[in-house]
């Protein structure tokens, strides 16, 4: 049976998506204006409505009243947020995902792991509509509980709920879900306690990958009021007003079959921090960083990623001949937003600096923006700190590959002599140094760089393929078949053959054709046409060699 993990959004039809999307949209935009609204908020003082006899049970009206100042909404942000019933574009806005509740006055949470799983900006929305940004503490991964703080700098005293025992109830006794189902905020439902479940095996699809996940619980309690998507991580009251489970999932399309964790798996993970030191503590400091680089991150990406579909409005900026305010306009957001971009990656790199991702997507910033400038002395800055050849030789091909897709080959060289002069032992540069003289058809240079390489290195194959390929050009094909079958016999042994070797192929295949060896020139293009190709040039090459083979006489 379907087991349904309680996580918001989930939309069950048109009709309900509609109040759903009004709810986002008003969301988003109390948030913007959280600041603001923090600053009027000191203080959060229970408010006892009911005057009860400690022996008497509570009603649905007494409990939500009592305790609606200590629960809350748990809320992350996307910036690709798609309403498949509007055909809206992506927005840039908050989600609501799921349900919780203060249990410590100095601003605890308690909530589902698989409500804030995959998200590094949370938001805590408290009863009066004010949004808090919140770090994770700590999770319990076995039972799917998490505990997050509320930033408060503020020192504001929030309610919190009273914690119950979960070995206490009884089959039969009543219990009240309260949460936000389907985005209904302090939606609260009443029913009974159906069955008490030990060790209880849960199978459910990730959210995000849909991978199939397995869990066993120390204790659920069955219930029978409703919950549905949005509830997770809610409080589950018991007749006192004490939390006593935390209602988590249910078995979709089988009836009234909901389930909440036991309150006491909670209490024991609660039971083992030290919330005094929660700013303290190496552990929960840790895990801060980490979400606070990940939010960095994920800005910057969001920045940069925004210029590549209009940056063209920049390009056409620096060319424009008559005004034009869109242009204009564009070009001094994408100016914006290209500082943006690089003030998170330098948030970033003071987090971790030794974080290779953040250098890779700073130099795509760079190479896609034509900063070139910064894109170099970013490169020296990384030699100096990463050891790695394949790390470092993935950046300056990005760097290079920007210069050589716009044939701008002269900047290319003066990039690649000005790295090689720095350290002579990179023969990856030399490679690509020689590659270049190559494309500019200066042959005679080419062919000392490459054999230079050779003696540095007699193993690097693509050394061979040029000067192959040179001589085939200067129509020395007896020259020419010597690198290239020097480069066929290194190569012959390797089970992956990369679009590297395509010239390799090309080249001996087309020297077989000349020399009328037609069984050779079909096994050439036999393994060039196992070769992947990316561009239209190196699909001409197959293609090329396949029409000389059928002019071939049998």
């Amino acid at each position: 049976m379907k087991k349904h993990f309680l996580r918001f959004p989930f939309f069950v039809s048109l009709a309900v998506s509609v109040s759903i999307a009004f709810t986002f949209l008003f969301s988003a935009s109390s948030a913007s204006a959280q600041d603001k609204n923090n600053n009027d908020l000191k203080t959060q003082e229970p408010k006892p409505v009911y005057e009860i006899s400690k022996d008497d049970d509570l009603n649905a009206e007494q409990i939500i009243e009592q305790n609606k100042p200590a629960l809350v909404s748990i809320w992350y942000h996307t910036d690709s947020y798609y309403s498949y019933y509007f055909y809206s574009t992506p927005k840039d806005t908050n989600m609501l995902s799921g349900s919780g509740f203060i249990f410590d006055s100095r601003g605890f949470v308690a909530t589902n792991l698989h409500v804030i799983d995959g998200f590094d900006s949370l938001f805590v929305k408290t009863s009066d509509g004010k949004y808090y940004n919140a770090d994770l503490i700590q999770v319990d991964e076995k039972n799917d509980i998490a505990i997050l703080k509320i930033q408060n700098p503020d020192t504001i005293v929030f309610h919190a709920v009273k914690i119950g025992n979960s070995d206490l109830p009884r089959v039969g006794q009543s219990v009240y879900a309260i949460g936000s189902p389907l985005g209904f905020e302090y939606t609260i439902s009443e029913g009974i306690i159906a069955a008490l479940r030990e060790n209880e095996k849960v199978s459910f699809n990730d959210p995000q990958t849909y991978a199939l996940i397995e869990r066993t619980f120390d204790r659920v309690i069955q219930i029978t009021a409703a919950i549905s998507p949005g509830n997770s991580g809610g409080a589950l009251f018991n007749g006192k007003g004490e939390v006593i489970g935390i209602t988590t999932y249910s078995y979709g399309f089988y009836g009234n079959l909901n389930f909440a964790i036991a309150i006491n798996s909670f209490t024991k993970l609660r039971n083992s921090i030290d919330f005094a030191a929660a700013d303290t503590n190496p552990g929960m400091l840790s895990k801060k960083t980490e979400n606070l680089f990940n939010t960095n991150l994920r800005l910057a990406d969001s920045y940069r990623s925004k210029l590549y579909s209009t940056w063209y409005y920049t390009k056409e900026r620096d060319t424009m001949k008559t005004y034009d305010s869109m242009i204009v306009k564009q070009d001094s957001l994408n100016r914006i937003n290209f500082k943006k971009a690089e003030q998170f990656y330098n948030l970033c790199l003071e987090m971790k600096p030794d974080t290779f991702l953040v250098y890779q997507n700073m130099m795509d910033l760079y190479v896609y923006t034509e900063n070139f400038t910064k894109a170099e002395d970013l490169y020296v800055s990384i030699k100096e700190k990463f050891q790695s050849d394949s790390l470092l030789n993935t950046l300056s091909s990005s760097l290079a590959s920007a210069y050589s897709t716009s044939k701008d080959y002269k900047k290319a060289l003066v990039f690649y002599e000005k790295m090689y002069k720095r350290d002579t032992t990179d023969i990856y540069i030399l490679y690509q140094i020689g590659d270049i003289n190559t494309k500019q058809k200066d042959y005679d240079k080419a062919e000392k760089t490459f054999n230079r390489l050779i003696k540095k290195d007699p193993t690097y194959i693509l050394a061979y393929v040029q000067l192959g390929k040179i001589n085939y050009e200067r129509k020395d094909y007896k020259a020419a078949k010597k690198y290239l079958d020097d480069a066929f016999e290194k190569v012959f042994s390797e089970s992956y053959q990369s679009s590297d070797y395509l010239d390799l192929h090309y080249y001996r295949g087309m020297l077989a054709v000349k020399e009328g060896n037609k069984l050779e020139a079909i096994m050439a293009y036999m393994d060039i046409k196992s070769i992947y190709t990316y561009t239209k040039e190196e699909s001409d090459k197959k293609l090329a060699l396949y029409k000389a083979i059928l002019k071939m006489e049998n």
